[in-house]
């Protein structure tokens, strides 16, 4: 957790820039710029947040804000399948770590938007979103109408100086919903995201929202509902008392629990109890003390009624599935993924097929099975939908193979938009400049070295739209290195490999282990290399900050560790996955000398190599454990 004092003051220097961009000053520009500065000197990235009229600054969460583990539930010929025996394995690795099984706690999942509510001392300080889990947007002047200006705690002493956090949910009743919204909005979730989101949202909107308090923290530890009053924000309590033995049974019940509750449940949170949640603590993705069960999803069926084609950024043309409307749990769904154009064409998907949908997450509609193919004569596209190329299909993937595709242009320039983080700019705008532009750097040279000659992109210079656009890219101040590399949009490039040649390029050690060769060579060639160096100058003289790797340079800066067992349970995937995200560590055996750990998936593991790791001295640690 960080400094209070610190969190407030950078706190304090956003809303005093909102309130001067609103017209309503809280602070002379002299304060202003003596707290700009004071920042600065301790190290604080806050006044980095530049930008014309934006209220959407990111304020630091104090605590971060984790996503939970899931377990997904399945439909077998047999019934559900509810994952038991995965469920118990997560129950035992803790009971082993607490050396009892406390009672635990279950309570329902709502598909709703994750809100932080914060509290200095008793008094309200601000609401945000959840963001990225370390910042959110301050929706505290929309949200504040749900929540008490103070609290009232039960047998909770609490200082001024103290910080509470209320981790909630923001839902909306669905049946109000329905009948208001859902011709707009896909989604009762979308819709609630707009709302809590919008610098413009309707108050009155926001009112027909409904918070639902979670979790409690008090400087970071977690405390228990018996703190709070139980009438809390108008909402009952939902976490009940949780037996093991119960597991189906109780999951059973809140399946039945979701047929009837006014918002939406997509699944079961089960929980260690609040006094014992430091003891297990967390991983880098998720809290070790809590699971999500998640719901079989509701299927339905209905007509297929065509196929659209479009190009990808890596120039697949992919086939998305037109329907004939269909209600599916809270929306009406026209479209769904069809995969790749072998899928449509193993599967006889075409006009008159009929398909079982269900959604993703219990957000994105997909396409379970078909039950019925069609009967008419389909034939796959020939040429490219955007530039006209001839196509080449290998039984699964339906690829135009001219380079300079405006469609395969314009969707790397939209992905360098979401990278980039620009804000305003969405996919349709950055469109036409496929036509002249190949990647996202030529765009924003142009923009910003010349931004009175954006009339052939169909601005109108001088208007709003036109501004806001030269804006969003001004608004860019610095970059990691890393960005610059993937915002290029090198096709399979991610953040593994462009973090290695970031560290190559900045002079300190790096590790392509278990990396695609032909890729890194790709991009460790001359010409590629080259061009990304001359992209970071060109950044660079365009007033663009570069912030590249930092550390000593040469032999011995890396951290030699030993890898042992499964990182599956921490969240990685695969042990590469694991070593990608530690850039300063490297692989090695426990008999060589510059080893320092052995990482494993248990201490209780009885390999030979714990015992070799306890008798040389080698420190020992989980994959959720180690940091660096």
């Amino acid at each position: 957790m960080m400094d209070p004092d610190f969190r407030l003051l950078e706190d304090r220097y956003l809303k005093a820039k909102i309130a001067y961009y609103e017209g309503n000053p809280i602070m002379s520009d002299a304060e202003f710029d003596a707290l700009e500065t004071h920042l600065k000197s301790l190290g604080s990235k806050v006044p980095e947040q530049v930008g014309a009229k934006r209220k959407d600054f990111d304020f630091s969460h104090p605590t971060k804000m984790l996503s939970l583990a899931k377990l997904q539930t399945e439909a077998t010929e047999d019934g559900t399948d509810y994952k038991e025996e995965d469920f118990r394995k997560w129950v035992n690795k803790n009971k082993a770590i607490l050396g009892v099984l406390p009672e635990l706690e279950a309570s329902p999942k709502f598909d709703g938007n994750a809100i932080n509510i914060i509290y200095q001392g008793t008094k309200l300080h601000n609401i945000l979103t959840r963001g990225d889990g370390l910042t959110g947007k301050d929706i505290t002047k929309r949200m504040a109408q749900h929540v008490p200006d103070e609290l009232l705690l039960l047998g909770l002493d609490v200082q001024d100086t103290d910080t509470i956090e209320i981790r909630a949910e923001v839902v909306i009743d669905v049946p109000l919903f329905n009948e208001k919204y859902a011709s707009e909005f896909a989604n009762a979730r979308n819709y609630v995201a707009g709302v809590i989101g919008k610098d413009d949202a309707d108050e009155i909107k926001a009112s027909e929202l409904t918070v639902i308090p979670l979790h409690f923290l008090v400087n970071g530890k977690h405390v228990a509902w018996s703190h709070f009053k139980r009438n809390l924000f108008s909402c009952q309590n939902w976490n009940s008392s949780f037996i093991p033995d119960n597991y189906v049974y109780t999951i059973q019940s809140f399946e039945k629990l979701r047929k009837t509750l006014n918002y939406q449940l997509d699944g079961v949170v089960i929980s260690f109890p609040a006094h014992v949640r430091e003891t297990l603590g967390e991983n880098d993705h998720d809290p070790e003390w809590a699971i999500a069960i998640k719901f079989v999803p509701v299927e339905t069926i209905t007509e297929v009624d065509g196929i659209e084609w479009n190009v990808s950024k890596k120039g697949e043309i992919m086939p998305t599935v037109l329907l004939s409307p269909v209600f599916l749990d809270g929306s009406t769904v026209r479209r769904a993924s069809g995969y790749n154009a072998g899928y449509i064409t193993n599967k006889g998907i075409g006009v008159g097929a009929k398909v079982s949908l269900a959604k993703a997450g219990d957000i994105i509609p997909e396409i379970q099975k078909v039950i019925a193919e069609t009967t008419e004569t389909f034939v796959l596209p020939c040429q490219c939908p955007a530039c006209g190329s001839k196509l080449t299909f290998d039984g699964i993937h339906l690829m135009c193979t001219n380079n300079m595709c405006e469609g395969k242009i314009a969707k790397q320039l939209a992905s360098a938009i979401s990278i980039l983080d620009v804000k305003g700019v969405g996919e349709k705008t950055i469109e036409p400049f496929a036509k002249k532009f190949g990647d996202i750097y030529q765009v924003m040279k142009w923009v910003l070295s010349q931004p009175n000659a954006l009339g052939e992109f169909g601005f109108e210079i001088g208007s709003k739209s036109h501004q806001n656009f030269v804006n969003a890219f001004k608004n860019i101040r610095s970059l990691t290195y890393e960005q610059v590399i993937q915002m290029l949009g090198y096709e399979n490039v991610g953040k593994k490999l462009s973090v290695q040649l970031a560290r190559e390029h900045a002079g300190l050690e790096y590790n392509y282990m278990h990396l695609e060769k032909a890729l890194v060579a790709k991009l460790r060639s001359p010409e590629v290399s080259g061009y990304i160096k001359e992209v970071v100058k060109g950044l660079e003289d365009l007033g663009i900050s570069i912030d590249r790797p930092k550390g000593e340079t040469g032999n011995g800066t890396s951290v030699g560790v030993c890898l042992t067992g499964s990182p599956k349970d921490f969240g990685y995937a695969t042990k590469a996955e694991f070593l990608a995200k530690f850039p300063n560590v490297k692989e090695v055996s426990l008999t060589d000398s510059s080893c320092k750990y052995l990482v494993t998936d248990s201490y209780q593991s009885t390999s030979s190599k714990m015992k070799t790791a306890e008798k040389k001295g080698i420190k020992i640690l989980t994959y959720g454990d180690f940091k660096i």
